[in-house]
């Protein structure tokens, strides 16, 4: 591995430092994501509104709206929007915890004629069952086309239900280098989430009754579970022209263009996933939790771990800014290890054996695949995109996937497309092979095809999204009642309705979002029909615009249905068929401020709790409680002047 590493470390420092794409250096700040399998950066907009401000506390919203979730920040989650569930080739084990993480897809690049700071932090200001999120950004340039910035962000939670701690520590470093026929992109990030596990309320009707007087009286499955997941990734990606695009000006000021870009891309990726499990076992009665024990040991400890490398080369001809088409071929090779500490046994005679060590088994495979990547022009009428992947060899042989967009606008002021893809993907590998202290399974399941399609309409202007999907999926994997993997033997049909609409009259807003879904197969797939989110509030400018005030309120609501239970030895949300979960209205009312580049916002949230039909039933999850009436507060300061 050691060799392996530095090799790519070597190809991603021998490029040539020429030049490379060019940025506005008129703009006191430039902010980018990378798009187009990170072969193009495109602008976004740094966001320093004060709307949402009051859930972004919780950085998972800002990847989706509704979750299943076990009650405190830092600790799992589960998108109920389907569309959004983790890509079955992420690592099994932190699938959970995956919509915390910094990532190189996530990431914001900037280029600023100043340094820019930004100091975030929110809090529940009760000592014994308090959150916190402080989070600081700081980014400069170090010449007008370089540019390097950190970010720091520690997630904490105190129990207030037993045994419920939480910390989540993600620092990261990012930069950036673009001049004309150069540029270089680079991430470095350390997601580490450290969380104790409950395996939540046991009796959840005298939770509903209201028996215990207080909160973290009510006794729990597991009072000396813990898990740990961490991930580190480095990123590189760098571009160089071999030939430009000409431009020529005549004497009246009309630019003409001859001639095709031709470039060349290398990205690097090195990534490291490991989860970690521990606890105490009561050898002679073990929690209803656990369904079987491999040790006769008390003390548990599992692992598992991801490591991978991938190398991905690009040629490039054409660019979408200018192009009707332009064109991308790429080859990439992905070096992948799988570790996991498995029970191991030790003979006691020729006839019987006690399982009483672990013992730590790993496997590597070399994937290799070829891509292409096919677009349209992104300042014409029409803009389209054509991608698609397949794997010649390694674990992942003969894998493939294809993804289409195609979107036309409409009077300057929406776009109406169609989206799809095709997949065929085999089973993480874990998903087929895994040995533990509570789980082992030896399974053989085939490639699981997915077929989706989507037809949209979004408006920036109208301030409006609506999108009708469908999916088809043939040998869908699910996780049955006892948090086992098993393939379901017939077709699996989903249909989705996001609709996502800002309203405003003179100072009312009102931003709604809903989602509708529905599964031919409830059995291995319990969605909601509906899940709902509406932040509605009066926005008022005072003292000539010197301080803006948002008042309002969130309602958040799901239908009934059959939420997932969580197995926190593996991370894994899973089916249950012991009751309904839904139907609680989330309430939460706030006020926010602005002065100049500082916002502030208090929040009273869960109002409804213990009120008239609400009562106590605040859970998204089988089992785990959201938190009762609380109030929020939190500040976001920007340094930029």
């Amino acid at each position: 591995m050691r060799r392996l590493f530095i090799i790519s470390v070597l190809i991603s420092a021998v490029a040539v430092i020429a030049h490379g794409q060019v940025i506005d250096t008129t703009r006191q700040i430039n902010t980018w994501m990378l798009k187009h399998n990170f072969t193009r950066f495109e602008d976004v907009q740094l966001d320093t509104n004060m709307h949402q401000l009051q859930r972004d506390y919780n950085p998972v919203y800002k990847e989706g709206f509704s979750y299943e979730s076990v009650g405190i920040l830092g600790h799992a989650v589960n998108h109920m929007d389907f569309m959004l569930r983790q890509d079955p080739a992420f690592f099994l084990f932190g699938r959970a915890w995956e919509p915390y993480l910094k990532t190189a897809e996530r990431t914001i690049f900037f280029n600023t004629k100043t340094p820019f700071t930004s100091l975030s932090y929110s809090t529940i200001p009760v000592k014994k069952w308090k959150e916190d999120n402080i989070e600081v950004v700081h980014t400069q340039n170090a010449s007008p086309y370089t540019n390097i910035g950190i970010e720091f962000n520690i997630l904490s939670g105190k129990p207030l239900y037993l045994n419920q701690d939480t910390k989540t520590t993600r620092v990261g470093l990012f930069g950036s280098h673009a001049k004309n026929r150069y540029s270089f992109f680079g991430t470095f990030y350390y997601n580490d989430i450290n969380a104790k596990d409950n395996g939540g309320i046991v009796e959840r009707d005298s939770f509903l009754n209201g028996v215990k007087e207080k909160w973290w009286e009510y006794d729990v499955n597991l009072i000396e579970a813990k898990s740990h997941y961490r991930n580190l990734a480095l990123f590189t990606t760098q571009k160089y022209n071999l030939v430009e695009r000409h431009f020529s000006t005549d004497s009246l000021g009309n630019t003409t263009t001859t001639g095709k870009t031709l470039s060349i891309s290398h990205q690097l990726i090195i990534e490291r996933q490991l989860k970690v499990y521990n606890d105490m076992v009561d050898l002679d009665s073990l929690s209803p939790v656990y369904n079987n024990y491999y040790y006769l040991a008390a003390s548990a400890r599992d692992s598992a771990s991801e490591d991978k490398i991938s190398n991905v080369f690009q040629l490039i001809l054409g660019d979408p800014d200018y192009d009707k088409i332009s064109a991308r071929i790429y080859a990439g090779h992905e070096w992948r290890r799988f570790g996991m500490l498995s029970p191991d046994s030790i003979y006691v005679d020729s006839l019987a054996s006690d399982t009483v060590i672990s013992k730590f088994n790993t496997e590597y495979f070399n994937d290799v695949f070829l891509g292409f990547h096919l677009a349209g022009p992104t300042t014409g009428i029409w803009d389209w995109v054509i991608d698609g992947k397949y794997y010649l060899l390694g674990y992942n042989q003969n894998n493939f996937n294809l993804h289409s967009t195609f979107s036309r606008e409409l009077g300057g002021k929406r776009d109406l497309g169609l989206r799809g893809s095709f997949e065929m993907t085999k089973p993480h590998y874990f998903t087929n092979y895994y040995s533990s202290s509570f789980f082992e399974w030896d399974n053989d399941f085939p490639s699981m095809l997915r077929i989706k399609g989507e037809a949209f309409i979004q408006s920036d202007e109208l301030e409006t999204d609506i999108r009708l999907g469908a999916s088809y999926i043939s040998n869908y994997i699910y996780w049955d009642t006892v948090a086992m993997p098993r393939v379901y033997d017939k077709n699996l049909l989903v249909f989705t309705a996001h609709m996502s609409k800002h309203f405003k009259l003179a100072g009312y807003n009102s931003d709604n979002k809903l989602l509708v879904q529905y599964t031919t197969a409830d059995e291995v797939l319990s969605l909601p029909i509906a899940a709902i989110y509406s932040s509605n509030y009066w926005k008022q400018s005072l003292f000539k615009g010197a301080l803006v005030a948002d008042l309002g309120f969130d309602l958040y609501y799901t239908t009934k249905y059959r939420a997932s239970s969580y197995m926190p030895a593996t991370g894994v949300f899973h089916l249950q068929d012991e009751t309904d979960v839904g139907g609680y209205p989330f309430v939460d009312v706030f006020i926010a401020f602005r002065v100049k580049t500082t916002r502030i916002f208090a929040s009273y949230n869960n109002v409804l709790q213990s009120v008239g039909f609400a009562g106590n039933n605040f859970f998204t999850s089988l089992s785990y409680p959201m938190k009762p009436r609380h109030f929020r507060l939190g500040l976001v300061w920007y340094f930029y002047d």
